[in-house]
């Protein structure tokens, strides 16, 4: 289980602040049958005010920093997005942009901005249309909402929740993609047991069984698509062993929230470590006027206490896992991120990407 930092250490300020989530409103329009904030549709929505607040203190420090746009669904507060994205163009903010949408409301006038403000879009997905509407709902507007970014020639990611429902079909998603020159990359999320994920709510993850058989299909799937794609469907989580293997070093933290320099700003001006911790006592770190960044109520040197890891192949290189799903989830499934960089590792062994 991974626990709050209690280490003391330097207490961060919000121009020490490299990744900035900006939790434009907390209103969906779809139910996730797993969203960790209880699937909620209505919600608050961010004021321009709050928003340039919270970018400008980010800049204040200087340095280049990254701005996640998020919700709920971001995109019902599309013009505060617009508006976030032309004053960074304004100011010369020396900040990268990125935006996490189901796709439902993306539009080409929408897609057109966002190839203007050099915006990264991902869009989650985590299946056939049959799975998507199964988890999600609205298939067919997500998977237009692909086909537009495809038609405007606007690179796109896209992130799956791995479930028992869908980790089995995995190849058959990397397929669905490969119709579509500008999908890019695939990125895998285990389950977070909060809000509508709880155990007992009928969303499982995938058995450790399950997840080797849909990520070896799922890896063997890409290999045989990229021979034939100009730009090769990259898996996220492959990269990442890869990287570390290459790595003399001991391997760099798993996100900006482990080093305690992310931040997500809701509606309201809250402040929290990242999108997963919003609403949780234990990691309110005050409001853009008050803030009150104590190393205690971050993930700031934190480490997980998990046994099974001495003579792993990824013994002190190993990529890590996310430090809030490994609060919420308090030791149930932990095991599984192991189970996704083995298979991934055995995988490249096999291949010779890893050389013997």
């Amino acid at each position: 289980m991974l626990q709050p930092s209690e280490t003391g250490g330097e207490t961060m300020t919000l121009s020490m602040v490299s990744s900035l989530m900006l939790v434009v409103t907390t209103a969906c329009n779809l139910s996730c049958r797993y969203c960790y904030e209880g699937g909620r549709r209505s919600g608050e929505f961010m004021s321009l005010d709050t928003a340039l607040c919270a970018l400008d203190a980010a800049a204040l420090g200087g340095k280049p920093f990254h701005v996640q746009f998020t919700g709920g669904e971001p995109l019902l507060a599309a013009d505060l997005v617009f508006a976030v994205l032309e004053h960074i163009h304004a100011e010369a903010l020396p900040a990268t942009t990125a935006i996490q949408t189901n796709g439902i409301l993306l539009n080409r006038d929408a897609v057109r901005k966002f190839r203007e403000h050099r915006t990264a879009v991902g869009i989650s997905v985590d299946g056939l249309p049959g799975i998507q509407e199964r988890m999600r709902g609205q298939s067919a507007a997500t998977y237009r909402a692909m086909r537009i970014l495809d038609d405007e020639g606007v690179p796109f990611s896209v992130t799956t929740v791995l479930s028992a429902v869908n980790t089995g079909e995995l190849a058959k998603l990397a397929m669905a993609l490969h119709s579509w020159p500008m999908a890019s990359a695939i990125g895998l999320d285990l389950l977070v047991r909060k809000g509508s994920a709880f155990p007992g709510s009928g969303i499982e993850p995938p058995e450790e069984a399950l997840l080797r058989q849909g990520i070896g299909g799922l890896l063997g799937t890409l290999d045989l698509l990229n021979r034939e794609r100009r730009h090769p469907l990259v898996l996220r989580e492959k990269q990442l062993v890869q990287r570390a293997l290459k790595n003399a070093v001991p391997a760099a933290p798993y996100c900006s929230a482990c080093t305690g320099a992310s931040l997500a700003v809701t509606p309201g001006g809250e402040l929290y470590p990242c999108t997963q911790t919003m609403g949780d006592p234990d990691f309110f770190l005050g409001t853009l006027a008050r803030p009150d960044m104590s190393p205690s109520r971050t993930f700031a040197g934190a480490s997980p206490v998990r046994g099974g890891c001495s003579g792993c192949v990824l013994e002190g290189r190993c990529p890590g896992d996310c430090p809030s799903r490994m609060h919420y989830n308090r030791g149930n499934q932990c095991d599984l991120v192991c189970t996704l960089y083995r298979t991934i590792y055995d995988y490249c062994k096999q291949t010779g990407e890893i050389p013997s």
